[in-house]
């Protein structure tokens, strides 16, 4: 005779209830906070990380509004590349938002420092291709880090 009141194993109610509720689809997506950085790479991890998971939303925070724009541009690549992770459900989207709280990267150290010399016409080319651009702030900052990419390594 079988005792009605005997305790039933976790584990097979836990199971119960990811089967009934459809949990195990959905927890699959969760996967990408495991994989992330593998999968974007390491100069992406750097600077954005995920956040959370609503519905097939990815949130991804980001350290800063250049490194925002970049990414919206890269989304469906990104996308792309995380739901090949996935065996099941995929997610539809990803939203990106600003966190000034991450890490900062390390600056890397120069030797010597030496003075850097831009090329006068390609600045002003550069400053030619972003004065569309109403925001002054995203301008400037587009403009230190094409400095930065300029100067590296000079």
């Amino acid at each position: 005779m079988q005792d009605k009141h005997k305790p039933e194993e976790i584990s097979r109610l836990l199971s119960s209830v990811f089967e009934n509720r459809n949990w195990r689809s959905k927890l699959e997506l969760h996967r990408v906070f495991e994989f992330w950085n593998i999968t974007v790479g390491k100069e992406i991890a750097a600077v954005a990380q995920p956040s959370l998971i609503r519905g097939h939303v990815l949130w991804v925070k980001v350290k800063d509004s250049i490194w925002m724009q970049q990414l919206h541009f890269q989304k469906m690549l990104l996308l792309e590349k995380i739901n090949k992770q996935f065996s099941g459900e995929k997610l539809s989207d990803i939203h990106f938002q600003l966190d000034s709280s991450l890490p900062a990267l390390p600056e890397p150290e120069s030797k010597e420092s030496k003075p850097v010399f831009l090329d006068k016409r390609k600045e002003q080319e550069f400053d030619q291709l972003i004065s569309f651009l109403e925001n002054d702030e995203l301008r400037a900052s587009l403009k230190s880090l094409w400095v930065k990419m300029k100067t590296k390594g000079k």
